[in-house]
């Protein structure tokens, strides 16, 4: 059996006369934007996914407090985060979001669209489908259905793959290394050579 240990933030300092420091402001209503997030509601026993997520990047660190502060909101108290390493940037094992400490932890074994959420609360354990941040919103929209979907049997992968099959992909932005070979290829290609294969 594991047993997860939740890190609570020390509590903030007190003034001298034992009040609590006032908090720094919150950024304007508009400066915040919302968590694009779905969630089959109410839980579905047997389900492969419990919803979808749309972050704006690949940055776990930028990302994840937002969505743990959402989710805490809708009642999900999560204290750790699986996911798979070739999907995100590198990202700490721990990081702070909504007043304590959340584990992270990478597999390589996990659909790289899948981000498994565990911690404290009914389910036990939060499956979500991650759409990539350069979707459409076309493809961020039919995912979100199909994630939803009670009777979906499809995995993570699958299903992006599924609704995406008609528009195109937008590659992920490649070392400048690769860049410069892909540019070189194309002048050759162009010029009447060919590469060797």
């Amino acid at each position: 059996m594991t047993t997860i240990r939740v890190t609570r933030r020390p509590r903030r300092p007190e003034d001298a006369d034992g009040t609590p420091e006032s908090p720094a402001p919150l950024p304007a209503a508009d400066d915040v934007e919302p968590v694009r997030l779905a969630l089959i509601d109410p839980p579905a026993p047997r389900t492969t996914l419990d919803g979808a997520w749309w972050p704006r990047s690949r940055s776990l660190t930028q990302e994840l407090p937002g969505l743990v502060e959402e989710l805490h909101r809708r009642g999900i108290r999560m204290t750790r985060v699986a996911y798979n390493p070739q999907a995100w940037d590198p990202a700490p094992r721990r990081l702070e979001a909504d007043d304590r400490v959340v584990r992270l932890g990478w597999f390589r074994g996990i659909d790289p669209q899948l981000l498994n959420l565990t911690g404290d609360f009914t389910r036990g354990r939060l499956d979500l489908l991650v759409v990539p941040p350069e979707a459409t919103r076309a493809v961020a929209r039919q995912a979100f259905t199909a994630a939803t979907d009670r009777a979906n049997k499809r995995t993570p992968t699958a299903i992006l793959g599924a609704v995406s099959a008609d528009r195109p992909t937008v590659p992920r932005p490649r070392p400048a290394a690769d860049q410069d070979a892909a540019e070189g290829s194309a002048v050759w290609d162009s010029d009447g050579g060919h590469l060797l294969r």
